[in-house]
């Protein structure tokens, strides 16, 4: 009589234990090695500014895209030192940090610094922050590395408040496994589409009286900095819509950029009105993010305005 024939829910048991074990393993090694799953950004935690990535990490993502962050927690190739002379930080939210699917050559912020090369470039640019988060790294933090500073804001980052690691699909430790890694991804969609319909939406005064305090805080980081000798440049980028045509300037954001006497260069004004709209569809990866294609086209505008501003 065979194994089997003597035990055969257990037999059973034992080749399905082992066929699932074998079909995890070989999911586990083909998210790490094709997906870029299980290595994913560490970030910081902070009582301020939220938090941002910890310094000195080396990846390779997805599609094998590399993501180098220097010793001060920069996207940048080389590290540096506390002389801001000669430094230009590139600093916003999720567009402006990329993505995972972006290397760092690919970024705008190092595709201008080839076009400036009077500059050494770095990019602070973090997933989900907005102004506030932004506001409190520069001004409460006082993180100044660097003697130029740019920030490049979608329209909806002046709504955002003060963001924090909390909530976010961010991690704070590396994962055990890629599968760790995917299914936390899962559980933060699955409570990001439960929270996602909020019942009493703001009001348009309470979307003023958040932007305008938004504003506010811009213009005293802007104020900060240039008291303190160094330049600052504020662009707002378009979403796709707006490049587009299809969607106009917030009112209420430019309300509060006049009351506020900020005068930000928003790049949907350079803009070639006779650009194809497959084109610019080509920039975008959704209605904010950018492509590699993006990237450059950002890149060509914010350089040819850094040579006159700065």
């Amino acid at each position: 009589m065979t194994l089997f024939e003597r035990y055969p829910k257990t037999t059973l048991l034992i080749l399905w234990l082992l066929a699932a074990i074998l079909v995890l393993g070989l999911f586990e090694w083909t998210a790490t090695r094709f997906m870029g799953l299980g290595n994913p950004v560490v970030y910081q935690s902070h009582p301020l500014f939220g938090y941002r990535p910890i310094p000195n990490q080396h990846l390779h993502r997805f599609q094998g895209k590399s993501l180098d962050f220097n010793n001060l927690g920069l996207r940048a190739d080389e590290d540096w030192g506390t002389n801001p002379k000669g430094k230009l930080l590139f600093i916003g939210d999720s567009v402006t940090y990329g993505g995972s699917y972006i290397s760092n050559t690919e970024l705008f912020s190092t595709l201008v610094g080839q076009q400036l090369p009077q500059y050494k470039v770095g990019n602070a640019g973090v997933n989900a922050w907005g102004v506030e988060n932004v506001y409190a790294l520069l001004l409460q933090e006082e993180f100044l590395p660097a003697e130029y500073y740019v920030s490049t804001f979608p329209e909806g980052d002046f709504l955002r408040g003060l963001n924090r690691l909390g909530g976010q699909p961010f991690w704070p430790r590396k994962p055990r496994y890629a599968l760790e890694e995917l299914y936390q991804y899962y559980l933060y969609k699955l409570t990001n589409f439960k929270y996602n319909h909020p019942s009493m939406p703001l009001s348009k005064e309470e979307e003023k009286k958040v932007i305008v305090q938004a504003v506010q805080h811009l213009k005293e980081m802007d104020t900060f900095l240039r008291n303190k000798g160094f330049q600052h440049q504020i662009f707002i980028t378009p979403t796709k819509q707006q490049a587009l045509g299809l969607e106009p300037k917030d009112p209420l954001l430019l309300a509060a950029f006049r009351g506020a006497d900020l005068h930000p260069v928003y790049l949907v004004d350079s803009l070639d009105k006779t650009e194809s709209q497959s084109t610019i569809e080509a920039w975008y990866t959704d209605n904010i993010h950018l492509s590699v294609k993006g990237h450059q086209q950002w890149a060509i505008w914010i350089a040819s305005i850094l040579h006159k501003a700065f």
